[in-house]
């Protein structure tokens, strides 16, 4: 598969990154049978892997994944943010939000600073 060529291809961190990102998203099966929020959680992980999967296949440049990533990530964490107000970080559900909202929020912000790089 060419996306695993593509994650082999990068840099220690970079791949580090992309690992983690797989792990924060598909760790929301824990919650699926009591949050919907897990389920549209996982959902859009489902596209976000199909779509960059797809992308990989065609030989896009890494960008385009960002973009992707960028459009679906970004409603979805002000989706959660109206959602769930973060009370209390020390219960399960609360903890992995921030984990996840961090971890995405921080990932979309590399993938747009990439494609701003990536037009000059």
């Amino acid at each position: 598969m060419a996306i695993l060529e593509t994650i082999s291809g990068m840099h220690d961190a970079v791949r580090g990154g992309v690992y983690w990102l797989i792990l924060i998203n598909s760790l929301s099966v824990v919650f699926i049978l009591w949050r919907v929020e897990a389920q549209v959680i996982l959902g859009l992980w489902a596209i976000l892997a199909l779509t960059a999967i797809a992308m990989a296949e065609q030989n896009m440049a890494p960008g385009a994944t960002g973009a992707a990533a960028a459009l679906l990530w970004v409603p979805l964490l002000f989706w959660l943010i109206w959602r769930n107000p973060v009370e209390d970080a020390r219960e399960p559900w609360g903890l992995y939000l921030v984990l996840l909202f961090t971890s995405n929020l921080v990932a979309t912000a590399l993938a747009l600073a990439n494609l701003r790089v990536q037009a000059v």
